[in-house]
């Protein structure tokens, strides 16, 4: 698997830019949450983007390693914010072979649970832009009283905060990463995007099963490869083609079918003085598209691709026009 932006060890580093979770970045987590950028509010962290984790602080993780513990926290927080029944949580841990013994078990995990997690700091404002962040965002509130765990008749709701999720960090991240880019600031863009992916360690949701999981893990997975391009994106803004070229060249192989993905090495590889190459590249990837999908590229990488065959006839994007892909192709 390529990580983030292709290279095994992690993200592309930029000259004079450190990575997430580089020493002096100020990361506020040790271990594998090192990466990820440290956000406001209390010091908990709920990190699902991998395997999970629970960390009360800086460098002071909580231990969570029974597995149907973990399937039951990680089903909670699959709902945070929200009820969910009874029936869910035994899908989560049993799928159609519950025991008798189910809802005892249930409510043993969850006692467990109740006394293992940190306990949540009394704070019931939420900022606006918080709540309006993300799909998950707007469902959560700041949690208040002394437990994390919430009952009512055949249901539970686990309380946490938007900024205690990774998900919602990195959804946030992101959505700043794309109004810098839609400001023409592409470096910014970059540096926030790239915090972004600092929060993933792994698939998310992986260890539910997936008709209970697979869903959430499937759009956040197509969120992160949509942060991913958006980064490169930036990176080809800034003009380094040649740094993303290995990353894109490796992803590219990984996964033949993300037609985004092949306009951007397109670009990365025109502009680097290999127009060549681009064209051969393309030809390769309609031949194998028309061979063994039956279809041909879509109108954006066909749009790519003609400038690529002559740069001169790119023409101006707006400002105000979607950065879905690479800006047109100009040399001068």
């Amino acid at each position: 698997m390529v990580d983030e932006l292709g290279t095994v060890a992690g993200p592309i580093a930029r000259p004079g830019v450190r990575t997430p979770g580089e020493p002096g970045h100020g990361s506020r987590w040790s271990g594998s949450a090192a990466a990820a950028a440290p956000g406001p509010g209390s010091g908990v962290v709920f990190a699902v983007l991998g395997p999970l984790e629970v960390w009360r602080g800086p460098g002071e993780r909580v231990r969570i390693d029974q597995r149907k513990k973990r399937a039951l926290l990680l089903t909670l927080l699959l709902h945070a914010g929200r009820w969910t029944s009874v029936e869910e949580m035994c899908l989560a841990l049993w799928q159609d072979d519950a025991p008798r013994s189910a809802l005892g078990n249930i409510k043993t995990y969850l006692s467990e649970l109740r006394h293992t997690l940190p306990t949540p700091v009394g704070d019931p404002a939420v900022p606006a832009s918080i709540r309006a962040v993300g799909p998950r965002a707007a469902v959560l509130r700041r949690p208040a009283g002394p437990g994390r765990i919430e009952s009512r008749p055949g249901e539970y709701r686990l309380i946490v905060a938007p900024d205690e999720i990774d998900v919602v960090r990195f959804e946030q991240a992101v959505e700043r990463g794309r109004v810098a880019a839609r400001a023409d600031a592409p470096a910014q863009a970059a540096e926030l995007l790239e915090q972004a992916l600092g929060w993933w360690r792994g698939s998310a949701f992986d260890e539910l099963p997936a008709e209970v999981g697979g869903a959430e893990s499937l759009r956040l997975e197509e969120a992160r490869w949509s942060a991913r391009e958006a980064l490169i994106d930036a990176r080809l803004a800034l003009g380094e083609h040649d740094q993303v070229l290995p990353a894109l060249r490796a992803l590219a192989v990984e996964y033949p079918t993300r037609e985004r993905l092949w306009a951007q090495l397109l670009v990365a590889l025109e502009r680097s003085g290999r127009r060549a190459e681009a064209l051969r590249e393309y030809r390769g990837l309609y031949r194998r598209m028309v061979t063994e999908l039956g279809i041909e590229p879509g109108a954006e990488l066909r749009r790519v691709h003609q400038e690529v065959l002559d740069p001169e006839r790119g023409w101006p994007r707006s400002s105000s026009e979607p950065t879905g892909m690479p800006a047109p192709l100009n040399r001068h």
